[in-house]
């Protein structure tokens, strides 16, 4: 095994263990600002269900990840390690502000400066880019709307029948499954597609497959993230954003896993995080605009918009670098 598969390999447990960090903890966040789900049974449905995920609903966004923004296949082990760089040293400084963002766009926009900066544009499928932008930005556009519309159906039936909050805290468990599933089949793919291309990076292989150590080992290194450092992004999320009560909830977190297992389901990277937020946005806009913490709010947009183009100039930078100086 040579130094760059053994960075490789290095690079990617460190990037899914913030995965975990981040989505982990945004995940979790909206479940502690309520509780009604012991903070125990919460964490062991979720890590459960992300595993599943993959399981039921399938591993299409990781070949999207692996092969269908820079076709990695057929590029150099060393330009994905700058891109994970890239990716690594974005989520480490969002980490440090305790604010979770797109690892997503991290990744993507790691990607996208690395092969630029080996000098080959060739190699990124820019139809790549713009599904994942898409997806991005409708996963949030999507989970904002379905969260609000589900808002409002919850306020009105509560209006009619009071035991409708006692179903609705009800359904906080299941609701937890629900996001680990969708994230299992989406988030947690982007470690799973980075797996598979390292399994092929040592064993000399152009041919890109899913062997089972692909699956199990990012799910471990998530969760050990998650316990790291996640609960430390979780406290931005738990109520910085909306003090929710049972029934906000499950709509918020009901609207995040419709829309990210729909995107799954069609192959499209979304941001969990992102769509997570964007459906909490969307459930304080129809409870009540005036409740919601828009400083909060805004500084997470902030943190979005400018994680794409960080990442792609940490990746550029350093992957030219690195090629100077080795390649002449």
């Amino acid at each position: 095994m040579s130094w760059t598969e053994v960075g490789l390999g290095l690079l990617i447990a460190v990037f899914t263990m913030l995965s975990g960090i981040n989505d982990g903890g945004n995940l979790v966040g909206t479940y502690f600002s309520t509780p009604t789900v012991h903070p125990r049974l919460l964490l062991f449905g979720l890590i459960l269900s992300v595993a599943a995920g993959p399981l039921l609903l399938g591993t299409r966004v990781s070949h999207t990840i692996a092969v269908e923004v820079v076709n990695f296949q057929h590029v150099p082990s060393w330009v994905l390690m700058m891109a994970l760089f890239s990716a690594v040293v974005t989520l480490s400084v969002t980490w440090r502000m305790k604010i979770p963002t797109s690892v997503t766009l991290a990744l993507a926009g790691g990607m996208l400066g690395a092969a630029l900066g080996a000098g080959d544009a060739r190699w990124i499928s820019w139809l790549g880019i713009l599904k994942i932008l898409i997806g991005l930005i409708g996963s949030v556009s999507v989970g904002f709307c379905t969260a609000l519309l589900l808002a409002v159906g919850f306020r009105h039936l509560l209006r009619r029948c009071r035991r409708v909050g006692l179903f609705a805290d009800r359904m906080q468990s299941p609701s937890v499954i629900a996001q680990g599933l969708a994230y299992g089949a989406n988030g947690q793919e982007r470690a799973i597609g980075l797996a598979a291309l390292w399994f092929m990076a040592v064993d000399r292989s152009q041919v890109y497959r899913m062997p089972w150590l692909a699956v199990v080992l990012p799910w471990l290194l998530w969760t050990i993230g998650l316990f790291v450092g996640g609960l430390y992004i979780a406290e931005t999320v738990s109520g910085h954003v909306l003090r929710l009560r049972g029934v906000e909830a499950v709509t918020t977190q009901g609207a995040a896993a419709l829309t990210v297992s729909a995107a799954a389901l069609l192959g499209l990277p979304v941001s969990t995080t992102q769509t997570t937020d964007g459906s909490l946005f969307g459930t304080g806009t129809a409870l009540n605009p005036y409740h919601v913490r828009w400083k909060t709010v805004v500084k997470f947009l902030q943190v979005w918009i400018w994680t794409l183009p960080v990442s792609v100039g940490i990746g550029f930078g350093s992957t030219w670098t690195i090629r100077r100086i080795h390649f002449g």
